[in-house]
């Protein structure tokens, strides 16, 4: 994707094909034999309609007041300033009171990265997983542009709607390999256990993953399910961080059990990470694959 351009159709050309649309977008990557995939100003409307409803729903939802509890995990990553900690106090105040955030700290100096979002234009799942990544960085005061999202599958439409969000879509397959620079969150929900390994491969350090927080699939659930020999074999940086995560479950909920289950935010707290010897992060391989079985990521083409 990284070479790929998207190109416009010319509003005599649209005309023709589609006169009584007053817009009408082409995306097809540069080079590509397939035909051009269509798509109108309406249907940007439509999706964007139909995600602010999403977040309406999620917003009143006992599950997102629930959520919120669990999210303040995400202000560890905040360096504390003494200013900051009167904040900090009130808000945990306020949410033990009212059981919901209706002040909080800002995180608007952290990025976010989400990965594997899906085709959120036709699966509900998405959507809702959308929704939720939108109530979080309105809550916490994340910038939008501070988001960068990818996934190989999204459409042209998907990454007009995302931009028109104000969203950063990445246009490169980092394959999770995404170097931490700054505190930062990570939206990785139902993504493969590649990912997640990728991801801490690339910052196995003490300072990057002190610096991190992972939204997604539970580590202990992976542990749980996975053959030792597999997981330590294939996936050797998951199970190496399972000696210093701290762990946080989402709340159950019977409504979108399909979307937040085995959901997890996990934490890399600094004294644990002090306390490992030197040599466990002397552990730089890249990760490989050639023995998985069941990789579920889509590779860069690149490669």
């Amino acid at each position: 994707m990284e070479s790929d351009t998207w190109q416009v159709v010319g509003k005599k050309k649209a005309t023709k094909k589609l006169s009584h649309l007053k817009e009408n977008v082409a995306c097809n990557p540069a080079g590509s034999e397939q035909p051009p995939i269509l798509y109108t100003a309406k249907d940007c409307t439509d999706v964007m309609k139909r995600m602010n409803d999403t977040m309406g729903d999620l917003r009143t939802s006992n599950f997102w007041k629930c959520c919120q509890g669990c999210l303040l995990k995400c202000q560890e990553i905040l360096p504390v300033s003494s200013d900051d900690s009167s904040i900090k106090e009130e808000f945990t105040r306020k949410l033990n009171l009212e059981g919901s955030i209706s002040t909080c700290v800002s995180l608007q100096h952290c990025n976010c990265v989400c990965y594997g979002l899906g085709n959120f234009t036709s699966c509900v799942v998405s959507r809702n997983q959308m929704a939720l990544l939108l109530l979080f960085m309105e809550t916490f005061k994340i910038p939008r542009h501070q988001c960068y999202v990818f996934d190989p599958i999204f459409s042209p439409l998907e990454i007009a709607v995302l931009q028109k969000l104000g969203l950063t879509v990445l246009m490169k397959n980092e394959e999770g390999k995404h170097a931490v620079c700054k505190p930062t969150v990570f939206y990785m929900l139902h993504c493969g256990k590649a990912l997640y390994n990728n991801l801490l491969w690339k910052n196995w350090s003490c300072d990057s993953l002190s610096q991190m927080i992972i939204i997604g699939n539970s580590f202990k659930g992976i542990e749980e399910r996975l053959l030792s020999r597999i997981l330590q074999r294939d996936y050797m940086y998951v199970y190496k961080s399972l000696l210093i995560v701290e762990e946080t479950p989402f709340p159950k909920s019977n409504l979108y059990s399909d979307v937040f289950n085995d959901t997890s935010i996990h934490s890399f707290p600094s004294a644990k990470l002090k306390s490992l010897p030197k040599e466990t992060w002397q552990l730089q391989d890249e990760p490989q694959y050639q023995d998985c079985d069941d990789l579920e990521i889509i590779l860069s083409p690149t490669r």
